[in-house]
């Protein structure tokens, strides 16, 4: 039993720690917090309890001393537990709360830090927290506190007189009343000031003003939660620091139809963009029991998705094997996402096709003398055959072998699908088995998915989509979501 305290960054799942992410999966239970990105929920591992503890004003959420109370409960039952908490968990999170508290009762625990909001909102809009003749200290503060008390324990005279930034947390309904507080204890009026909103996700907006005028600004704005103050002269910074060039998508929205365990990447670079991202997973890959060949009877194996290298590895480990196995093999791929993966276990690929595709397997072949070489391919079930046959063509013997297959996901369903379509603009296809499951789960109604822009990763995808009767809105020149975003940057909404 332990728990684990995982800051979880400021919005963008992309800015999650590398440790979280190798944490969260090894959960049993995910405890979470109100904001935490649907992509970095998705990493917890396959039949993971999930439990919203959230707060939002105004509305019932759990007390905090409960809170403490189930993190105990939960480890008393053996289980491993991550709570996971917007930004990091001990500024403004009551990570240390929950820490002492588990610390009296003899839970183990470990505090994983997170990117914070106070730092990563005020960079996202181009406002650097410390800058040379401007600012060299920066001051967090909570917002919850009342600025027309007289009692408490900000002391506004101190921070009026600060020389350095100032970021407010969890203000934007006290936006006014701190500026107005501030220059009460002798605060210029015409300090700059910010405020960010959604900060480092496709929603951020931000506004740029000066402490007379914010209440005003954040009004005309109308700058909700969540949001943070920056009061300081880094502040007009902004104007010539924010850039929104690299954000050619911004102002659309797509749904993301990949697999789970592969969303956060997906998700995370469509949302650098400036995309707004819907998750609705339309595969699964489902792991087929097969028998592990004499891996010194094969020339050469080919790897034609990502996929399939963790379940082939899985199987040799389980023989105690490893990649030393492959010495004196040829090894080949498709795309950079399957030779990292190899990668990843240690095994360098000899060759990833230029084209993405079976197609451009057999290209990279072409000098390769195939005549009866043995050729191992660990792939999906019922994957296009041409492969398999123009490998055979030349001469190769060659043992497909069928290591997983891809499934609708369990809690899939048309009302959820149809909800998750009517959020977006655009709807991303990256397999020919994602386009037919959203067909299975649509039946006779399909026209909620043809009002949309269809965009394939490749040509497979899109003559699938051609062939069940979709229109083909975009088709990736390269095979990869680097390509499907160039696809649509062309594409006006």
């Amino acid at each position: 039993m332990k728990v684990f305290l995982i800051g979880a960054g400021p919005g963008d799942p992309g800015l999650i720690t590398v440790k979280a992410m190798r944490t969260i999966p090894k959960c049993d239970v995910i405890v979470y917090d109100d904001l935490i990105p649907v992509e970095i929920l998705s990493l917890a591992r396959p039949g993971a309890e999930k439990m919203y503890v959230g707060k939002r004003g105004g509305k019932e959420y759990m007390e905090q001393p409960r809170i403490n109370e189930l993190l105990v409960e939960l480890a008393r039952l053996g289980k491993t537990v991550g709570r996971l908490k917007g930004g990091d968990p001990c500024i403004f999170g009551r990570g240390g709360e929950e820490a002492l508290h588990l610390k009296k009762h003899g839970i183990p625990f470990e505090i994983i830090p997170g990117i914070t909001s106070a730092i990563a909102g005020p960079v996202s809009a181009g406002i650097p927290p410390t800058h040379r003749g401007y600012a060299s200290s920066v001051t967090f503060v909570t917002a919850h506190e009342d600025p027309s008390k007289e009692s408490g324990f900000l002391d506004w005279k101190h921070l009026a007189a600060e020389k350095g930034t100032i970021v407010f947390l969890m203000g934007a309904s006290r936006i006014a009343e701190i500026a107005e507080r501030l220059m009460a204890e002798g605060m210029s009026p015409d300090m700059p000031c910010a405020l960010v909103q959604d900060a480092t996700t496709p929603l951020q907006r931000h506004v740029v003003s000066t402490l007379a005028h914010l209440g005003r600004d954040a009004a005309d704005h109308g700058i909700g939660s969540p949001c943070i103050i920056v009061v300081g002269n880094v502040a007009s910074l902004s104007r010539e620091l924010y850039s929104d060039e690299s954000k050619p998508l911004a102002g659309r929205s797509v749904l993301v139809t990949r697999p789970a365990h592969l969303a956060l990447e997906t998700a995370s670079l469509f949302a650098s963009y400036g995309a707004w991202v819907v998750l609705y997973p339309l595969l699964e890959i489902s792991p087929l029991p097969f028998d592990l060949p004499d891996i010194r009877a094969f020339d050469l194996f080919i790897f034609t998705s990502q996929n399939a290298v963790p379940i082939f590895m899985k199987k040799m480990f389980a023989r105690d094997m490893d990649a030393r196995a492959f010495s004196g093999k040829g090894i080949y791929c498709i795309g950079p996402k399957t030779r990292n993966m190899l990668r990843s276990y240690g095994i360098r690929a000899d060759g990833m096709a230029e084209e993405f595709r079976s197609e451009g397997i057999m290209e990279m072949l072409k000098e390769t003398d195939l005549v009866g070489k043995s050729v191992c391919v660990p792939r999906a079930a019922g994957a296009r055959t041409y492969l398999v046959d123009a490998l055979k063509e030349r001469g190769a013997l060659v043992q497909e072998i069928p290591v997983y297959e891809t499934v609708l996901p369990d809690d899939a369903s048309r009302e959820d699908f149809l909800s998750a379509l009517a959020t977006v603009d655009t709807v991303v296809f990256t397999s020919p088995s994602g386009v037919r499951h959203a067909l299975l789960l649509l039946g006779d109604d399909v026209g909620p998915l043809k009002e949309r822009l269809l965009a394939a990763i490749g040509p497979v995808t899109a003559d699938a989509m051609e062939k069940l009767g979709l229109p083909v809105g975009v088709v990736a020149d390269e095979y990869t979501d680097e390509g499907i975003i160039k696809a649509l940057k062309g594409v006006r909404l």
